[in-house]
């Protein structure tokens, strides 16, 4: 099984759908092998996601996908991870959720300046300010506000 053929062919069935493949790796979970498939998109319809699914399969050959695997084609979902600077710009004024040595906790991101981010948080019903390096956040990501 390899994972480039795989996702050369999953490229021409998410084209009409304008969506980009996120990632592609093989996981095991509860004993099984999974080929975990990751769209990247904040929500999809899920009969979109199934038509997407069943179209995989009929351009997949015999060999493709190893007969012990579990195919999981799924969306990066409203959570998505905040791993490079470039992703931190695109969140500029997004709720997330951030762990830096000051804090641990949800905030809304502020400003970029250069690596420093501003993050705006809620200390005990206080709104305040928070300059981080972005080099120290770890574990960032979109947080759904509630």
């Amino acid at each position: 099984m390899n994972l480039k053929v795989l996702k050369q062919k999953l490229i021409p069935i998410l084209e009409p759908y304008t969506l980009d493949i996120y990632s592609i790796r093989l996981k095991n979970e509860y004993g099984e092998r999974v080929v975990e498939i990751l769209i990247d998109t904040d929500t999809i319809d899920v009969l979109d996601l199934e038509k997407i699914h069943r179209s995989f399969m009929d351009v997949l050959d015999d060999g493709d996908l190893d007969d012990d695997c579990y195919l999981e084609i799924s969306s990066l979902g409203l959570e998505r991870p905040i791993e490079t600077l470039d992703d931190l710009k695109k969140a500029i004024g997004a709720y997330v959720y951030v762990e830096v040595p000051k804090y641990h906790g949800n905030a809304t991101v502020i400003s970029l300046d250069g690596d420093v981010m501003t993050l705006e948080i809620n200390d005990k019903g206080r709104f305040r300010k928070i300059d981080a390096k972005w080099d120290q956040a770890t574990n960032m990501r979109y947080a759904v506000k509630v």
